[in-house]
């Protein structure tokens, strides 16, 4: 009984100097990882997952007054940050649509364009989500957007009549794209009478 006594008091005993000596010695350092501390407990610096992208939106159409080929531009802008996988929208930028030339003929009609801000693309609101480290999806509301108006007015007699200024529900209506990527065509689509691009570039 005296011997057992003995060895706990002994053990009690290594484990007090120990723990007594353990901060006045400081963390050792495990031999078989060099630089690594196998005992350390100072806070480590977190490291965030966030990038931030440009989104340019563009849309050409031709000859939407039906008389000349008139060319109808429209665009925005918008910035997307992905934080930790949290996408949030920034410095959206809607652009007033221009048309050029703004007037023309054919012979039969006189065709004027009647200008308004808005034009097919007005962003008012936007969210989004990554759903992979190879997909983020932003989806868009779009207000007031309309196509364009034209004032028509016949050469022989002068009647005049307005073609165009029509509710629309704005494009886009969303878009995807791979945050792994440095520039991409989130999407892209070139035919006869019309080019839409939506183009996202990385900024860092």
């Amino acid at each position: 009984m005296r011997q057992i006594w003995v060895v706990l008091r002994t053990g009690l005993l290594v484990v007090l100097i120990a723990a007594i000596g353990r901060p006045i010695t400081g963390c050792s350092k495990n031999p078989l990882l060099p630089k690594t501390d196998s005992t350390d407990t100072l806070p480590r610096k977190v490291t965030y997952d966030s990038a931030a992208f440009y989104v340019s939106i563009l849309i050409n159409i031709y000859n939407t007054s039906g008389v000349f080929n008139d060319t109808f531009s429209d665009d925005a802008s918008l910035h997307i940050y992905v934080v930790n996988g949290v996408v949030k929208f920034d410095s959206i930028l809607n652009f007033p649509p221009i048309v050029f030339p703004s007037s023309g003929q054919d012979g039969i009609y006189r065709a004027d364009w009647i200008e308004d801000q808005i034009g097919l693309i007005n962003i008012t609101g936007a969210v989004g989500f990554e759903s992979s480290d190879t997909l983020v999806t932003a989806v868009l509301t779009q207000t007031g957007t309309v196509t364009p108006k034209w004032k028509l007015t016949a050469l022989a007699g002068g009647t005049v009549s307005y073609g165009g200024g029509e509710s629309t529900p704005g494009w886009p209506p969303g878009f995807y794209f791979d945050p792994r990527k440095q520039a991409q065509d989130a999407f892209k689509l070139e035919q006869p009478g019309s080019y839409w691009d939506i183009w996202v570039y990385k900024d860092y």
